[in-house]
């Protein structure tokens, strides 16, 4: 049996800021009821391992005990695999005990997967909102900052606590609402950013795999950003200053230095984007400052920001968080699915 360990954070999945955070990833979960919880027990008869979500269907018993096929909603392939989850779990012919938040509509209408328990008692996440991952057993020592990592689950949990402390300009109070407002009234699959580029810092919070590679002139970071979609940060060591005419885009421009043995990143330049702070849009005077230290242990990442964008923030805004090294992750290999990010829609 593997072992678990509790996500003891700040992560609520019915609370209102949480709705931006999963959603940039993911899509609206006002379909489900995150203040009820429901067992499902039975047998998984079909499993799509998809970005940018999970699904599988369990056959289980109605109210009645007649045959019901349940559907269950997981997490991206990419944030299953930092987490632990293992295919296997939930294959076909698996018999399960499932941990969920029910569809307001009721069975047998999808369902919001939070933990699933196999025949050996083992405990996996299926989501996030679980607030538990399996303990991995890596303990190889990173060299230096390069190789791949994962944000821990208490990291991703502590970014709600911190930006409830942000303070926000009138304009940003007021994006705020309208971005909560449409996330959870999203009908446009399109709206919600499932399937493109996700804006830094909040590209560096979700915990699924990521690696980094140092060279003389760059540093590149590459992201599947919790959904599939691939993206690549490359950081410019061999220039001093921005170039004097950026091409706006969504990760913006980057150039860096070292301060001892940590890697400092001044990136500028970025598109406007709807969940560009995290909570709320960003503008294009949006500047962040990220500073990546290996820890002493050698076994993690210290991540901080500082983020500015006088448009929507009244005073820079900081977080840091803990990535863990984990050599062990290999990219997902499934690409964000536009079909399978409009299932939720067709349901």
């Amino acid at each position: 049996m593997r072992r678990v360990r509790s996500h003891r954070g700040a992560l609520i999945a019915c609370g209102a800021t949480l709705v931006p955070v999963a959603a940039v990833a993911h899509h609206s979960r006002a379909v489900f009821d995150t203040k009820q919880e429901v067992v499902i027990e039975g047998t998984v008869t079909k499993l799509d391992w998809r970005n940018p979500h999970i699904y599988f269907t369990v056959e289980t018993k109605g109210t009645g005990g007649e045959p019901l096929l349940q559907e269950i909603e997981a997490t991206s392939v990419s944030e299953a695999n930092a987490l632990g989850l293992a295919k296997e779990a939930i294959a076909p012919g698996a018999r399960v005990v499932i941990r969920a938040n029910p569809n307001r509509q009721g069975a047998p209408a999808r369902a919001s997967g939070l933990s699933v328990k196999t025949l050996d008692g083992t405990v996996y996440p299926l989501n996030t909102d679980a607030k538990i991952a399996v303990a991995h057993t890596v303990t190889a020592q990173a060299d230096s900052i390069a190789g791949r990592w994962a944000p821990t689950l208490d990291s991703f949990g502590a970014i709600l606590s911190s930006t409830r402390s942000w303070a926000l300009t009138d304009a940003g109070r007021s994006a705020q609402a309208e971005v909560l407002k449409s996330l959870a009234n999203a009908s446009d699959v399109a709206a919600l950013g499932i399937c493109e580029p996700i804006a830094p810092p909040i590209l560096s919070i979700f915990p699924d795999m990521r690696s980094i590679e140092v060279g003389a002139a760059t540093v590149v970071m590459r992201f599947e950003g919790a959904v599939g979609v691939r993206m690549e940060r490359v950081v410019h060591l061999d220039q001093s200053a921005h170039p004097a005419s950026v091409a706006p885009s969504v990760l913006g421009h980057s150039i860096g230095h070292w301060e001892g043995g940590t890697l400092v990143i001044d990136t500028v330049g970025f598109a406007p984007y709807p969940l560009g702070l995290v909570m709320i849009p960003s503008s294009p005077a949006k500047h962040l400052v990220e500073r990546v230290t290996l820890a002493d242990d050698r076994r993690h990442l210290q991540y901080a920001f500082t983020l500015e964008d006088p448009a929507y923030l009244a005073a820079p805004a900081s977080y840091t968080a803990t990535w863990e090294y984990r050599p062990d992750l290999e990219p997902s290999g499934q690409p964000c699915d536009p079909e399978t990010a409009r299932h939720p829609l067709t349901k």
